[in-house]
C-alpha cells in the first residue's frame, strides 16, 4: 500500500510568489547586504552583525529556507521575531502584484 504525501507545516499565513524580475533583485540587494556585512566584521565603520541580518532579512523575502533559519536564531527573542515577521508581510505586501 503507498503512503500518503507528506504535507509540510508551513505556520502562518503563507505569502504569495513575488514576480520573477522583483525576486532576483531582492537576490542581488540581499547577498550585497551579506557580503558588505562580512567585511564589516572586519572593517571599521560598518556594522557587520546588523548589515548580515538586514541582507537575512531581505533574503528571507525570497527564500523559505533563510526564513526558517532566522525563525531559529529568533527563537530566544520572540519579540524581535514578531517585529520582523510583521515587517517581513507589510514589505512582501507592497511588492505583490495587485489583484
Amino acid at each position: 500500500m503507498a503512503k500518503p504525501p507528506v504535507r509540510r507545516h508551513r505556520p502562518g499565513k503563507a505569502l504569495t510568489r513575488l514576480p520573477f524580475g522583483i525576486r532576483v533583485a531582492l537576490l542581488v540587494i540581499g547577498w550585497l547586504l551579506i557580503a558588505l556585512g562580512i567585511a564589516g566584521l572586519v572593517l571599521p565603520g560598518i556594522q557587520g552583525i546588523l548589515t548580515l541580518f538586514l541582507g537575512a532579512a531581505v533574503l528571507s523575502l525570497v527564500s523559505q529556507r533563510v526564513h526558517n533559519g532566522l525563525r531559529r536564531l529568533f527563537r530566544r527573542w520572540p519579540r524581535g521575531w514578531r517585529r520582523l515577521e510583521k515587517l517581513r508581510r507589510k514589505v512582501h505586501r507592497r511588492l505583490s502584484p495587485r489583484k
